[in-house]
């Protein structure tokens, strides 16, 4: 069997003005072309900001206005305070959970490591089947296969972290 080659590493994360860059492009071509201007309009009045200040914002901050985009304001705010409520809170607000990244994964056999991750979701599952089996889930049972999933999410993506850097299987 041939040896697959190495998987791709994660893609660097965009600037800020990257980010709002893409962002205010979407939200333009979702107005249409003709809505565009107006919708970038209704934007930056909703933000309290001039239409020429949500440009700068998409230009790098050596070019921009001096003042710092929000995402750059919020990331500053975030390393202040030490706080990750503050993106769980933003996560939440767009439909998800801020799921951080363990901050070295500890080293150790990742095939044992890939078998008790299943393994462990194998034991969410059958929590969850055992809180569905009178046909309504409780307060208390919600939380936790929260807890549970929350659990199995930071350590998968721990284990995906290391797979991304040091690959899967042996060196050689």
């Amino acid at each position: 069997m041939a040896k697959k080659p190495p998987a791709p590493r994660r893609t660097p994360v965009k600037e800020a003005h990257e980010v709002l860059q893409d962002a205010l492009l979407k939200a333009g071509q979702e107005a249409g072309k003709d809505g565009q201007l107006a919708k970038h309009g209704e934007i930056a009045k909703s933000l309290g900001v001039s239409p020429s200040m949500l440009y700068k914002w998409r230009e790098p901050a050596k070019q921009g206005s001096g003042q710092p985009n929000p995402l750059h304001r919020t990331a500053l705010l975030l390393e202040l305070t030490g706080d990750t409520r503050i993106v769980d809170w933003l996560a939440q607000r767009a439909g998800g959970h801020f799921t951080p990244g363990e901050s070295e994964a500890a080293p150790g056999n990742l095939s044992k490591d890939a078998n008790a991750l299943v393994r462990e979701f194998g034991l969410l599952i059958a929590s969850v089947a055992d809180a569905i089996e009178d046909h309504r889930i409780t307060a208390d049972e919600a939380q936790d296969l929260r807890e549970k999933w929350n659990g199995i999410r930071k350590r998968a993506e721990s284990f995906v972290r290391r797979c991304e850097k040091d690959g899967f299987g042996p060196k050689g």
